[in-house]
């Protein structure tokens, strides 16, 4: 594509991002001059003025908790909340670095504006400014940064800049005027296409991967990466909804608010709005500076997910006896549940009224019941290390040392799937092994990029349902296209679950057999292939008030919020190593009816958002388009840098005496099935035969 390789598109970005941006920026040493003859006491005032304006929002926050506007537990705002639920330490950092933005601000509007120094040249400049000395701003960045904050970095930026209205951190608006872009929630609704629904018994599966890739995707992203959202001073969740699903009146809208709205087009069409609160801030040193977001996670393959961000969270999870982790016990480890969340902790975990309305889990991340998939890949790492854990008794060993050595192999374990099974499917084999022998200097924060755009690709591939795909349910036939054909016994095929009926709301009575239905099935049923159509699942676009989310309308709307460059920026420096000009450019990564549907939804292809030009390329080798494979493999190159760095561990042995472990066999040792196949992440076939667990 493009003339260039497939292991190319990798190094555009390791080696060159600056390609296309070299000569983006005018030269401004003459600007700056006004900026430079500003006295210490100017710069200090200024801060103190933008603190002042701190204070002012604190008392429209204490208005609002006295109408009631915030977040109820249970309603479909709740549901955002857990995808973004922040940490009380992502809440200092965010509160602190958004006095610091509205500071650089200040001065934007007071010096910048008035003496025609635009928002990226005043944001260059002010980046090399620290806080002045003598200010209570500057102390409170100082000690923030000497403490331990496990996790709470700013996710970075490939391409360098950021790609907001004033250069700081204002959003450009969608509402018509002048330098506008299309809604999100519009964008979504032009690219939707009705499900085909499937009434046949036969199901007859043409690709050869299964729903096992989008369940580990979302598990990694779980691990890597965790946007949060921004709070009140007192830390109560913000509402930029009404109760019935409209816009706030001005009055009530907090400085955070986002909300993704849609406006009627039709005589029946009613107004709606879904809650968008903007991203937590990160800080990233003591200098005036544009916005950059946090990322609460790790930054590490290291299942923070399951164990906690931090070692404060990690303690609520064990049992502090013989190394385990907290289970609802069902017999053995191969058929024990999540830690059923507690009524206190309960609406940090499931978006309903009362958590003892049904099965709520618990976890080191907010998001373990965002579905289905999600609580079956947490429950296998969480059987797995009270597997390991027993396994490894020791008589000689405390609690500490048992749990710390179980969670090391665990570890392990995951990252050799992730890193030899799972990225080659969604890379393809020849990246994957490229990623794999890049030398890179230094490990690096998780990138903007990848975290609110090209992994978030998983969403396009899940379908509405898990159909019942059970031994007990379906036959193997004959075979099409090296993949095997499912018939239907004398019961009509059914399903599982409907996805838009369990996100943050476990509807499923949860017991070790649903588990393994759910394992058995997701095996064996086709992934959906990635476009920019979503299943009707995870957007809305009824013409009534909406009852479940619109992941693609918040991915785009979060991109914005992040301020990500459009989409053509990353084509640019990942495939293309040369400008877009026109449409044109587009035609060869993009089919053609996608293509003339983003001719209408966007004005420019200057305008087109990364998440959705992303999702609308061919696929490549593996399961995703050239733009998104070249951000992945950049992220997974620095990933892996890491982990070689880390690799001399206080169990040097693991890898020893663990080196045979392999998806399969962790399916295996971690539930009832009695065959999984031998690439987890592939449907059986002749190609991909079932291993007996017995063999494992």
């Amino acid at each position: 594509m493009g003339g260039i390789s497939n292991v190319c598109l990798l190094l555009a970005l390791i080696i060159g991002t600056s390609l296309l941006t070299i000569g983006d920026a005018k030269s401004s040493l003459d600007l700056y001059g006004a900026l430079e003859r500003i006295p210490a006491a100017k710069w200090l005032d200024m801060v103190n003025s933008a603190l002042d304006s701190v204070n002012r929002q604190k008392r429209l926050e204490e208005n609002l908790l006295s109408s009631d506007i915030t977040v109820k537990n249970g309603s479909l705002s709740h549901v955002q909340l857990l995808d973004t639920l922040p940490s009380l330490d992502s809440k200092k950092d965010s509160e602190l670095a958004q006095k610091i933005i509205k500071s650089s601000l200040f001065v934007y509007n007071s010096q910048c504006l008035p003496n025609e120094i635009d928002g990226d040249d005043c944001r260059s400049f002010l980046e090399q400014k620290p806080l002045p000395e003598g200010s209570s701003l500057r102390t409170e960045c100082e000690n923030l940064l000497k403490t331990n904050r496990e996790g709470h970095h700013a996710f970075r930026r490939l391409l360098g800049s950021s790609h907001y209205k004033d250069g700081f951190y204002d959003m450009f608006p969608n509402s018509g005027r002048r330098n506008s872009v299309p809604a999100a929630w519009s964008i979504s609704k032009e690219l939707y296409e009705p499900d085909n629904i499937q009434t046949d018994k036969r199901i007859i599966l043409d690709s050869n991967l299964n729903l096992g890739l989008a369940q580990w995707a979302q598990f990694v992203e779980h691990d890597l990466s965790k946007p949060v959202s921004q709070s009140m001073s007192s830390g109560a969740p913000i509402e930029c909804c009404s109760r019935d699903q409209n816009n706030l009146q001005p009055r009530h809208h907090h400085p955070a608010c986002a909300p993704i709205l849609h406006q009627p087009s039709g005589k029946y069409d009613v107004p709606s709005c879904l809650n968008y609160v903007r991203s937590a801030l990160a800080v990233a040193d003591c200098n005036f500076g544009g916005a950059e977001q946090l990322n609460q996670a790790t930054g590490s393959l290291d299942l923070s997910q399951l164990y906690g961000f931090s070692t404060a969270a990690e303690r609520k999870l064990r049992q502090f006896q013989g190394g385990l982790l907290k289970t609802t016990p069902r017999g053995e480890f191969d058929s024990a549940l999540l830690p059923m969340a507690t009524d206190t902790e309960g609406p940090s975990f499931c978006a309903k009224e009362r958590i003892g309305d049904g099965t709520c889990f618990a976890a080191g991340d907010s998001r373990v019941n965002s579905n289905p998939f999600s609580i079956l890949i947490y429950t296998i790492f969480l059987r797995n290390h009270n597997r390991l854990a027993k396994e490894l008794k020791n008589p000689h060993w405390d609690d500490e040392k048992h749990f710390q050595v179980a969670k090391a192999i665990n570890v392990y374990i995951y990252r050799r799937i992730v890193i030899e099974e799972w990225l080659p499917a969604v890379l393809g084999e020849r990246m994957a092994a490229e990623v794999q022998r890049k030398k890179l200097d230094r490990g690096l924060e998780v990138s903007n990029e990848f975290a609110v755009a090209a992994i978030r690709f998983y969403f396009s591939m899940l379908p509405n349902e898990l159909q019942n795909l059970t031994k007990n349910n379906v036959v193997l036939g004959t075979e099409k296209n090296n993949q095997y054909v499912f018939i239907s016994k004398d019961v009509p095929t059914t399903n599982l679950f409907e996805l838009k009926e369990e996100i943050y709301n476990p509807q499923l009575q949860y017991t070790s057999k649903k588990l393994n239905d759910i394992l058995e099935s997701l095996l064996n049923q086709e992934i959906m292939k990635m476009d920019a159509a979503y299943s009707g699942g995870v957007v809305w676009h009824n013409d009534t008030k909406p009852t479940h989310a619109d992941i693609l309308a918040f991915d785009i709307q979060r991109g914005r919020d992040h301020g990500l460059l459009p989409y053509h920026r990353y084509l640019e420096s990942c495939t293309l190593l040369r400008p877009v000009n026109s449409w044109r450019d587009f035609e060869e990564f993009i089919p053609k009816d996608v293509l003339d549907k983003l001719k209408i939804i966007y004005s420019s292809w200057s305008e087109v958002d990364l998440i959705v030009g992303g999702i609308s390329e061919k696929p490549v080798a593996g399961s995703v388009g050239p733009t998104f494979s070249c951000i992945i493999s950049e992220q997974f190159a620095h990933v892996l840098k890491q982990h070689q760095q880390n690799s001399d561990s206080k169990y040097p042995l693991l890898s020893e005496y663990f080196r045979d472990m392999n998806g399969t066999k962790l399916l295996c040792r971690n539930s009832g099935l009695s065959a999984v196949p031998q690439n987890i992440f592939q449907l059986p076939s002749a190609r991909n035969q079932m291993v007996s667990c017995k063999d494992v």
